[in-house]
């Protein structure tokens, strides 16, 4: 049986040294509203704002988090400065243009009608 893709190590139950973000976790996140609340207070931005952001990588940093809450840590987003994120293969290789649907004009937008 193959290994699964979502992974996290621990050392004698702490917090875990990696956690693994898989595409599922990357690609539907699933949050609370206190959650939002929180990455609010901590980055000083919105989860929309610091996802959409392409200067930042909080972006990761936020669903290492979201993750290790799903899996049952109650982990302040302050304690994931330690936390090693790594890509699984399938993230690490993921076109965020791939999926993407062209933008069409309406025929009126040639002609001005």
């Amino acid at each position: 049986m193959a290994e699964p893709l979502t992974q996290m190590h621990t050392r004698n139950g702490d917090l875990p040294d990696v956690v693994t973000l898989d595409t599922e976790t990357v690609t539907r996140p699933r949050f609370t509203p206190r959650e939002l609340q929180l990455v609010k207070a901590s980055l000083g931005r919105t989860f929309t704002q610091a996802m959409g952001d392409e200067n930042t990588d909080d972006k990761f940093t936020i669903l290492a988090w979201l993750k290790l809450r799903r899996s049952g840590f109650d982990v302040p987003f302050e304690a994931m400065q330690d936390v090693v994120i790594e890509l699984a293969p399938d993230v690490a290789d993921l076109d965020p243009t791939k999926d993407a649907r062209p933008t069409i004009s309406p025929p009126s937008a040639a002609t001005g009608e």
